[in-house]
């Protein structure tokens, strides 16, 4: 069953249209993946699941509800948290005062001691700096200070944008193995230019190019399609 559907999504920027009939879905369980090089439509396509980029034609279905007219801030209160690209965490603020920004809508507010308790469980790096400025964390670090403040919101899905970008190979492994266990409970939709780490965590994916779908299946049956191997993967 889809947690998240999205049905012939049209939109762009004035007279430039970026993405064209995208529609994709999302199970209530493990990763989905969408695939695609820069300029291909994949941020777009998350502002338009937020609410920050408005829809052309289409519909978005989130927990068997249409969410498509409903304002981006109230989309955070049904269930959908955003790690953007470039992580945005307050450089200035500490560790914990980052993660304090994140419970920001009512019922997370109220499970607050809880959701502290789970995101330092999952990364006990940021325990250990619980009251250091985040902007002298190493970028790895930063990475997974932007997830936890998502998952501070406590979501019903959770969707990050070119979680790899600027990270080294080992950190990028050590980052997508840690949204592998997080996908075994939460149901996580990845938006990733690094294809192989992103299959392999993934259950679900798909490939855009030039703002249309050309891909779709299992992410072990496309790991192993030639044309993918060759454009994505140098392989």
């Amino acid at each position: 069953m889809a947690l998240l559907e999205v049905k012939d999504l049209n939109t762009g920027y004035g007279p430039i249209q970026a993405l064209w009939s995208v529609s994709l879905n999302v199970e209530n369980k493990g990763i989905t993946t969408l695939l695609g090089a820069n300029g291909s439509g994949k941020s777009t396509f998350l502002h338009c699941i937020v609410g920050l980029q408005k829809l052309w034609s289409g519909d978005i279905i989130f927990d068997n509800k249409s969410i498509t007219s409903i304002k981006a801030n109230k989309r955070t209160d049904q269930g959908i948290s955003l790690v953007p690209e470039g992580r945005r965490i307050f450089f200035n603020m500490s560790v914990k005062e980052n993660l304090v920004m994140g419970a920001y809508t009512p019922n997370a507010r109220g499970k607050m001691d809880d959701s502290f308790e789970q995101v330092y469980a999952m990364f006990p790096v940021l325990k250990e700096r619980t009251g250091q400025r985040a902007g002298t964390l190493s970028g790895g670090e930063q990475q997974m200070l932007a997830i936890a403040r998502a998952l501070m919101s406590r979501p019903k899905l959770l969707m990050l944008d070119e979680v790899s970008t600027g990270l080294s190979p080992v950190l990028t492994t050590l980052v997508m193995d840690t949204l592998g266990k997080i996908g075994e409970t939460l149901p996580i939709l990845v938006v990733e230019q690094a294809v192989e780490k992103a299959l392999e965590i993934s259950h679900t994916a798909y490939v855009l190019e030039n703002g249309k779908i050309v891909m779709q299946g299992k992410s072990d049956e496309l790991k192993r399609d030639e044309n993918l191997r060759k454009a994505y993967m140098g392989i």
